[in-house]
């Protein structure tokens, strides 16, 4: 097997993910292996090296070296290939993905990377592209969006961007209308008028540890879709409180179902963010895509699906 390491050298703070490089050299000087160290430059570079890696052909495992973005670009560009597994070595300000499955240091192990063992997880199809995580309209979309903006100030961190981020949007407008259709197990379901937000979820966590679908399962075959209505100002704080716990589901504003698929329209582009990466569309879909993704989990995790 090749072991191809896709590093973004924005990721971490002190450039944690450069800082891979001559480890992985000395793990691989160590236990000779067939391995190549790939560092991106431009937005997408993740994606277009991964998919020139896997069209080669051979068995290939990728190790997304950076953020939940990096993790994102990598599967965009390894999905449906079916000689491919993705790995992740965490080096962002989140690493909200790997949450699900243990602590941030268990991923970060050369070795235990190196020897993992794969696991097939469910993947959401959204408009073409693909997460792994959560996907997300409305304010918490418009957040991550302005945390990017945030990031590219000297000494802001991320945890501060997203703080920033989170006031920007405090004083702007909150809510939008929306159209939602879920499909679930038990028939369509239908929703309409001025949301918060609203999400369809793989994963648990997002926003840097926010606890937004603390029912969500990897590798289920459903999603867990979560929508919020809209609220006043001053009750956003304590909501946010309660949601950042998971404590959320059982109020009478929040929403959520489980199933395979939801439709979200809006009259006017709504910013859309899947694994932090945004764009902005008027209707888009969120599919379920079950076990289509090789994930590693490494060798001394604790926690396993």
């Amino acid at each position: 097997m090749k072991h191809v390491f896709i590093i973004n050298p924005k990721a971490g703070k002190d450039k944690r993910a450069l800082s891979l490089i001559p480890e992985i050299n000395r793990y691989f000087a160590e236990n000779p292996g067939d391995y190549v160290i790939n560092i991106t430059n431009a937005p997408m570079d993740a994606t277009r090296l991964t998919r020139s890696h896997a069209d080669k052909g051979g068995e290939v495992r990728f190790y997304a070296c950076g953020g939940d973005g990096t993790l994102f670009e990598v599967l965009n560009g390894a999905y449906g290939r079916n000689n491919v597994e993705i790995a992740c070595i965490p080096c962002g300000s989140a690493n909200d993905y790997i949450k699900n499955f243990g602590g941030a240091e268990q991923f970060k192990s050369i070795a235990a990377q190196v020897n993992g063992v794969t696991h097939l997880v469910d993947a959401i199809d959204c408009n073409g592209r693909k997460s792994l995580n959560i996907c997300c309209m409305g304010m918490d979309a418009d957040v991550a969006d302005k945390m990017i903006y945030f990031k590219n100030f000297p000494l802001v961190s991320g945890p501060m961007a997203y703080k920033l981020a989170v006031a920007y949007m405090f004083f702007h407008r909150i809510g939008r209308r929306l159209d939602v259709q879920i499909e679930t197990g038990n028939g369509v379901v239908r929703h309409q008028g001025d949301y918060l937000f609203t999400l369809a979820a793989s994963g648990q966590y997002y926003g840097g540890g926010f606890h937004g679908a603390p029912q969500a399962c990897p590798n289920d075959g459903l999603l867990d879709f979560v929508f919020v209505d809209k609220i006043s100002r001053p009750a956003v704080p304590n909501f946010l409180k309660r949601y950042k716990n998971g404590r959320h589901l059982d109020m009478p504003i929040v929403h959520s179902y489980r199933g395979i698929s939801m439709k979200v329209t809006s009259p006017v582009p709504v910013t859309v963010c899947a694994d932090g990466e945004c764009f902005s569309e008027t209707e888009i879909t969120f599919k379920i895509c079950p076990q289509s993704v090789r994930f590693v989990l490494p060798a001394n995790i604790v926690k396993k699906l």
